[in-house]
């Protein structure tokens, strides 16, 4: 597992234009519609305003619906925008900066496996995003940059952490190289 650093994703261009800074992110989340049950979801950004989730059902942009995120109190949401399985929700009451902050440091450490499903959630939105309409089919395409970002993010990081680790390793072979050159006392 590497740690990504944490950076701002730029606003959408869509109509719902955010004012607070997004981060990538994976965390696994439910949600509830008024009436229904509870459904799993991921979290792939968050704001201290809103977030993006992606779900196994289409939800109606529009309505409402409660959040829960592991470790805080459900969070009533507005669904701005919705497409096939990707939404962008509001939360009625923005989240703390610090929560936020919290959130995102104890769920930007991904695997080689979450980079896999991030490159083909980045395919799939820009494939949605092609036959959405102009709001919806912006927020796609940001989510996909968004993802693109985050594994740049990663590869650089392991490409550093490899690079870390050849340079310890040849460290580690001179030092024994210069015990065996000097001469016995």
């Amino acid at each position: 597992m590497v740690a990504v650093p944490a950076h701002p994703m730029p606003p959408d261009s869509s109509e719902d234009r955010r004012d607070r800074a997004r981060f990538a992110l994976k965390l696994a989340v439910s949600f509830r519609l008024p009436g229904q049950r509870r459904m799993p979801a991921r979290l792939v950004d968050i704001s201290s305003s809103g977030g993006r989730i992606v779900v196994n059902c289409a939800l109606p942009a529009g309505r409402s619906l409660w959040l829960t995120i592991g470790g805080l109190e459900p969070q009533y949401c507005h669904i701005v925008w919705a497409h096939d399985r990707f939404a962008g929700l509001r939360f009625a009451v923005p989240l703390a900066e610090e929560v936020v902050e919290r959130l995102i440091a104890d769920h930007r450490t991904l695997t080689e496996r979450d980079t896999a499903e991030l490159r083909a959630l980045s395919l799939r939105c820009s494939e949605l995003a092609r036959g959405a309409g102009a709001s919806e089919g912006a927020a796609l395409h940001a989510l996909a940059r968004d993802c693109d970002a985050t594994i740049a993010d990663f590869d650089e990081a392991v490409r550093h952490r490899r690079l870390a680790e050849i340079e310890a390793r040849t460290e580690a072979i001179l030092r024994r190289l210069s015990i065996a050159d000097k001469p016995p006392a």
